[in-house]
């Protein structure tokens, strides 16, 4: 039996940390016994990955394990039609020479797919981890860095990837060999689901590294030599990713019961190691990287026990100190009174609510204060400054000595004074934001899984017509008549209980079913609304709000927990924050009802339950950014081909990078069919957008004219210059091809005259006071509404002055993408177009 682990890296779109991802998994598959061969940049091409999986598929034997690694970027291009689109969304990885061909050449799902199947057609222990996601998102984290195409390249349409994949299914790729569900003897450890992003960022150590990379490597590595399941390691991983960024659920697909690269089924948490270190202590040995906390106790057994009921029990242990790497706890010797031995194990039977650690200031007056605070808020606890350095919450004195709360986004809150009063604010905010954290990282029951057809889908309510929007990733703006709505259809043939749990801006938890605080019953065919009007017997949604007092400098997160059991389950306590008087008896249930008290009050919780008695959940997440702003201006102007990002991503794109200076230029326009212009003689109108100093954007306008152009005839433009200057956070072009008039003024000059226009002025008024003293949302939203004020009045004058104007092509780059240095090529109706993004120095 041999082990073998193919690690990809491909280092492309700006990412930074694939290659230290490599290194790290190398480092942590290696002192298991598995043989690394690394594929990296450059040479981690299309074919170079195929071949390499082809050569496992080819040496493998029954009894060998197996780990397929890969880091990069992903893609994903969702089927046509919205919401009533009947294809699969496709999906696919990006290898190091995607850019580089003139057809798609990622890698599909379909063919890993299968390759998967042909690999476990001969070995049953195989590994497949894919750091990378497939929903391009962006956070104002500029740490963060998201492991998505932001835009797919030249070509690569849901079209095109689909004749891809039906002329490898042509020339023979063995679809058939697809597990249509989940290939069962492969354990699948992705960074997130689909709709989700992944991220990369600077780690504890400082260096840079995909999030889910550097908290497997980490769990893998300490938890060498204890018995334990993938669904346990990854719970340890999603802890660490979610305290950085709560929108990524790592999860272990497949047989994720087993133990790390075995075949053998273990129990979630299973047994710890027992080391007597005094005759009254014990330690357990993992126990803190397993999420083990001060307060869980645990039964100590024989070796040979299967369970903490099988026989009796040796002793037990309290936690009430967490090590690096084991947890100490006191020593109970059980009514035997026998030693307990070197091999005794430990198992889990109540756990204690794990306390978000809190960076406090240093060396303040208040700082006493806030820890007397928090040793009454049992979620809550302060950081360790020298052990956790890591840490995403943290309370700040301001300038004039207000105390504010801040997360990864920002502060929450304006400043409360250093006084008893502001302490005990601070500390209720704290454990607000704790009992979101807790309820972000709620996941399903690995060992009850519950097979369900609740299908959901939420959105947009505008003028009584929905607009569905992703699971993950959707931009709403509170102030703007902004109303959604969530719909549940049990397509399944048992009867499931549904709660909606709202976890807003400020981390506020809101039932929104509080009606059913059991949970919607959903019969089998049957639907359910949230935001249907009853008395109107319309859709008239719900309202997006900016809750008073939470800081609006920039757009915010909230995510709509959807929890889906085969039974009813009691949320409403997650609404009485604070709740203590029943702490104990509502912490003591077993199963999701003692998960859901303790995210509300903090209380210990029982450990298993019978089998027969336990409910079935899953969690489903909606999560979506909220910018306190009303939206930018629309652009009324439209295009054969519109390249821009989806606003989220433009809003939320990073600000303030180092700025670039760039020459962009016009290589090839060919005009095909011109019988649209109604004209042999064309003009060619261009617009170029940018930031500029001080927050206010800088315009270059071009007008190109040509005589007695041809069908097929390619206009003589030699690289014709349309902007060279600075590039400051985002790029945008606008170009239109129109009929020529005589006397017709260049778009500059059109332009320069309605320079003193009120919505010009308005427009660039508002941006350059934008940028001294309004928050960053508002900016943002300013200059996106900036560029549709130019290329709308770009359109409103080519319309006027030479009639009806072809909208050749819009984009918008960004400064995270390098603002698209390179060259483009797009082939609209009639045209064939290719521009160039080249760095000036």
């Amino acid at each position: 039996m041999t082990r073998k682990a193919l690690l990809i890296g491909a280092e492309t779109g700006g990412l930074g940390g694939v290659l230290n991802d490599v290194e790290a998994m190398a480092g942590a598959l290696e002192p298991r016994g598995f043989r690394v061969e690394r594929l990296v940049t450059p040479d981690a091409t299309r074919a170079a990955i195929l071949d390499g999986y082809e050569k496992l598929i080819a040496d493998a034997a029954p009894d060998d394990a197996f780990v397929i690694y890969y880091s990069g970027h992903g893609g994903r291009l969702r089927a046509p039609g919205g919401a009533a689109a009947i294809g699969p969304d496709l999906q696919f990885i990006v290898p190091d020479d995607y850019a580089d061909a003139d057809d798609f050449h990622g890698i599909t799902g379909v063919e890993l797919s299968v390759l998967l199947a042909r690999l476990t057609a001969v070995a049953r222990n195989v590994t497949v981890v894919l750091d990378c996601c497939h929903a391009a998102h962006l956070s104002r984290q500029t740490e963060l860095r998201v492991k998505s195409l932001l835009r797919e390249r030249d070509g690569s349409t849901y079209e095109s990837v689909e004749r891809h994949v039906a002329r490898l299914k042509a020339a023979g790729l063995q679809v058939e060999r697809r597990h249509l569900i989940s290939n069962p003897y492969a354990v699948r450890v992705v960074a997130c689901s689909p709709s989700q992003s992944a991220w990369e960022g600077a780690n504890r150590d400082g260096v840079r590294m995909g999030l889910l990379t550097d908290a497997l490597a980490r769990a893998l590595r300490d938890t060498a030599g204890l018995r334990l399941s993938w669904a346990t390691l990854l719970d340890a991983v999603r802890r660490d990713v979610q305290a950085l960024a709560y929108g990524q659920r790592p999860e272990a697909e497949g047989p994720s019961t087993r133990q790390p690269f075995e075949t053998v089924d273990l129990d979630p948490l299973g047994a710890l190691p027992v080391a007597v270190t005094t005759p009254d202590r014990v330690q357990l040995l993992g126990a803190p990287l397993l999420g083990v906390a001060v307060g869980d106790e645990f039964t100590i057994m024989p070796a040979d026990a299967i369970g903490p009921q099988d026989g009796p029990a040796l002793g037990t242990a309290t936690v009430d100190r967490l090590l690096p790497t084991a947890a100490s706890a006191p020593l109970r010797i059980g009514p035997a009174g026998s030693d307990v031995p070197a091999d005794a194990r430990a198992y889990r039977t109540k756990a204690a609510a794990p306390a978000l650690p809190v960076r406090l200031p240093e060396g303040h007056p208040v700082t006493a204060e806030l820890v007397n605070a928090l040793a009454l808020r049992p979620l809550v606890r302060p950081a360790d400054p020298e052990t956790e350095t890591h840490v995403p919450v943290a309370v700040t004195v301001e300038g004039d000595g207000g105390l504010v709360v801040r997360d990864g986004t920002g502060p929450l809150h304006a400043p409360y004074p250093p006084n008893p009063v502001g302490v005990s604010a601070i500390a209720a905010n704290l454990q607000r934001v704790a009992q979101a954290a807790a309820l972000r990282r709620l996941s399903g029951d690995p060992d009850h899984p519950l097979d369900h057809g609740v299908h959901v889908e939420w959105g947009r309510v505008r003028d009584g017509r929905e607009e569905p929007l992703p699971a993950s990733g959707a931009l709403l703006y509170a102030y703007a008549d902004e109303r959604v709505y969530f719909r549940l259809r049990n397509d399944g043939g048992e009867t499931a209980y549904v709660s909606l749990v709202d976890i807003g801006v400020s981390a506020r938890i809101a039932v929104l079913t509080a009606a059913d605080p059991g949970g919607v019953r959903l019969a089998p065919g049957a639907t359910y609304t949230y935001g249907w009007d009853e008395d109107l017997q319309r859709l008239a949604g719900v309202d997006v709000t900016w809750p008073e007092g939470t800081d609006a400098a920039l757009a915010r997160p909230e995510t709509v927990l959807v929890l889906i059991s085969d039974a009813p389950v009691d949320v409403s306590v997650l609404q009485q924050q604070g709740v203590r008087g029943d702490a104990d008896r509502l912490g003591a249930a077993p199963g999701l009802a003692g998960l859901i008290a303790q995210i509300a009050t903090g209380a210990t919780r029982e450990i298993g339950g019978p089998p027969g008695k336990s409910v079935r959940y899953v969690v489903r997440a909606v999560d979506f950014t909220v910018s306190p702003t009303a939206p930018p201006e629309a652009e009324k102007a439209t295009f054969l081909v519109d390249d821009r990002p989806p606003e989220p991503v433009r809003l939320l794109s990073p600000r303030g990078e180092l700025p670039g200076r760039l020459a962009v230029r016009i290589a090839e326009l060919i005009v095909h069919r011109n019988r649209a212009l109604g004209s042999a003689d064309i003009r060619v109108d261009a617009v170029v957008l940018t930031g500029g100093p001080g927050g206010q954007p800088v315009y270059r306008a071009e007008t190109m004219r040509f005589s007695n152009v041809h069908d097929g005839e390619r206009l003589p433009m030699d690289d014709v210059l349309i902007y060279h200057g600075p590039a400051v956070d985002f790029l945008d072009i606008a170009v239109w091809v129109s009929r020529d008039t005589s006397g017709s003024l260049a778009l500059s000059a059109l332009l320069e005259e309605r320079l003193n226009s009120p919505a010009l002025q308005a427009a660039g008024a508002e941006i350059a006071g934008l940028a001294m003293t309004a928050p960053h949302a508002a900016a943002a939203v300013a200059v996106l509404g900036a560029g549709a004020v130019l290329v709308n009045t770009a359109y409103e004058l080519l319309t006027g002055v030479v009639g009806p104007s072809i909208g050749l092509y819009r984009t918008s780059l960004l400064a995270q993408e390098q603002f698209g240095i390179g060259r483009h090529e797009r082939h609209p109706q009639d045209f064939s177009f290719t521009y160039s993004v080249d760095a000036v120095g």
